[in-house]
C-alpha cells in the first residue's frame, strides 16, 4: 500500500480522518534536506499553511501513514494547482529503519515571505505533532512561537504546552 508523509495538520489523525478516514497511522519519519516553512496563505486555514522547502542540512519530521487512495487527498490539499503530490525519501524508525519512497504534498505557487499560521491552524500542527521527537518539537515550538511565523491579537498568545489559547492580563 502506498505511504504517504504528513508533516502539517494532516500529522494530527482527527484532521486527516475528515477526508482520509481509512488512512492507517504508522509513526514518525524524517524528511532530510527539506525544512518547514509557511508559504501560502490559505482563506480555509486562515493564514500560512505549512510547506517543505529544500535546505540542505535541515530535517522536517513528521508522521507517515498508508493510504489506498489519494484522490481525497489530492482534493483536500488542491492538486495539482495549490499542492503538488510528489515522492519524497523518509526514514521510518517504526519500518525496520531503512529509507522509504513516500508521497508528500509541496506548495506549488510557494510566497516569497513566510505567511504566519491561524492560532487553529498552530494548534492542529503541534497537536500531530506529539509522536515527533522531543529536538524536532523543541524546533516545532521556537517555530511556531516566532512573532512572524504565528500570528496573535493584542489579547492572546499560543501556549506549546497546553496546546491553548492564552488570554493575557
Amino acid at each position: 500500500m502506498p505511504l504517504y508523509f504528513a508533516y502539517g495538520s494532516c500529522m494530527n489523525q482527527a484532521d486527516l480522518a475528515r477526508s482520509e478516514p481509512r488512512a492507517v497511522y504508522l509513526g514518525p519519519a524524517v524528511l532530510r534536506n527539506y525544512r518547514l516553512a509557511f508559504s501560502r496563505y490559505s482563506t480555509y486555514r486562515g493564514g500560512g499553511v505549512a510547506d517543505i522547502v529544500r535546505e540542505p542540512g535541515e530535517f522536517v519530521e513528521g508522521v507517515l501513514y498508508e493510504v489506498d487512495d489519494f484522490h481525497a487527498l489530492d482534493r483536500r490539499e488542491g492538486a495539482p494547482f495549490v499542492y503538488r503530490r510528489r515522492k519524497v525519501r523518509v526514514y521510518p524508525e517504526s519500518l525496520g529503519g531503512r529509507w522509504r519512497w513516500a508521497w508528500t504534498y509541496e506548495v506549488v505557487e510557494k510566497s516569497p515571505v513566510e505567511i504566519a499560521p491561524s492560532w487553529e491552524y498552530a494548534l492542529l500542527i503541534w497537536e500531530g505533532a506529539r509522536s515527533l521527537s522531543l529536538e524536532y518539537r523543541r524546533k516545532l515550538k521556537e517555530n511556531l512561537l516566532r512573532k512572524d511565523r504565528v500570528k496573535f491579537n493584542d489579547e492572546t498568545r499560543f501556549d506549546c504546552e497546553s496546546g491553548t489559547k492564552v488570554w493575557l492580563e
